[in-house]
């Protein structure tokens, strides 16, 4: 159904062309009544003024303002650049928008037939599409600040506040906050998946923006929120550390120039949580070792004296 809005709409990028617009012609042509017509463009007149629209001699109508529609047009400019903010999207994660509504796959279709004629992209394994309910209801909370309770991997949570819906290496998942909870000041990122069931309340909350603000700048979903940076010191042998010279894994990470009796060499972070240098400590195994903090190398030790209890089996 093509609401009054559109319509006008419709009416302004005709007449703000340049060209004259016969009324009766084009309430014809548009299925719509001469009066219907007539009553959208005293309608504009009001808002933009009495001499916005001049009729002329011939009894047509044109607009005298003909720059007026562009303000609703993307530049060319500005569109190429959605083109390759596309692209890039698709060349970090290939399908991205493989559960984004029709009216955005289009375009995504088109550009990534157009790099797999160039590029051989490899992203993360991609789940399952989530449930289609949970999900919108999922949206529907964020978008309206409305609380929900939900049932997440056997545990009922409840008035928790999401924040922020977030796709990333090809899972979707949502940013919380739940208030009665302390650890991490009730914050943590959950996968939209693991969500089996989920109820929308009526009460809403105001948006948090010192939430929103460190849901933008965190470096991975373990960062810790409210939490002051502490010191981090790991060694890597030569065969890990090419990688750490082409990249910063987090942006505080500093190289130096000791080196303990093995050979390896000392790297420093800033970190706000343990989980933070043990992804990456899971990640480059057996070449990495954590000196600080203490709490991060008991767990890592605990994880590799369990790795070797199962592997004996």
């Amino acid at each position: 159904m093509v609401t009054k809005t559109t319509k006008i709409l419709l009416f302004l990028q005709e007449i703000s062309l340049g060209r004259e617009i016969n009324l009766n012609s084009y309430a014809l042509n548009n299925g719509l009544s001469e009066r219907t017509l007539r009553r959208y463009v005293s309608d504009i007149r009001t808002v933009f003024g009495s001499d916005f629209i001049e009729k002329l001699g011939n009894g047509n109508y044109v607009c005298k303002n003909k720059e007026f529609y562009k303000a609703f047009m993307i530049p060319y400019q500005k569109a190429d650049d959605t083109e390759k903010l596309i692209e890039l999207l698709h060349t970090i994660n290939p399908g991205f928008s493989d559960f984004l509504p029709p009216e955005h796959k289009k375009l995504g279709i088109k550009l990534a037939r157009e790099l797999g004629d160039i590029f051989l992209i490899k992203g993360s394994p991609h789940e399952e599409s989530p449930n289609l309910k949970i999900f919108l209801s999922a949206k529907k909370a964020v978008k309206f600040r409305r609380y929900v309770s939900f049932n997440y991997e056997g545990v009922w949570f409840s008035d928790v506040k999401f924040l922020k819906i977030i796709y990333s290496k090809g899972n979707w998942q949502v940013a919380m906050i739940d208030e009665k909870e302390s650890i991490n000041s009730g914050f943590r990122v959950i996968r939209v998946n693991f969500i089996d069931e989920i109820v929308l309340s009526e009460k809403t909350f105001h948006t948090d923006f010192e939430a929103l603000k460190f849901i933008q700048n965190f470096e991975t979903f373990w960062d810790g929120y409210k939490v002051k940076p502490y010191l981090c010191e790991v060694f890597v042998s030569d065969e890990v550390l090419k990688y750490f010279k082409k990249k910063k894994f987090f942006r505080s990470q500093k190289i130096t120039e000791k080196r303990d009796i093995n050979g390896f060499t000392k790297i420093e972070f800033m970190i706000t949580s343990d989980e933070m240098i043990l992804t990456l400590a899971r990640r480059f195994f057996p070449n990495f070792i954590i000196r600080t903090p203490k709490s991060a190398k008991v767990k890592f030790d605990e994880m590799i004296k369990k790795y070797l209890k199962f592997s004996k089996i």
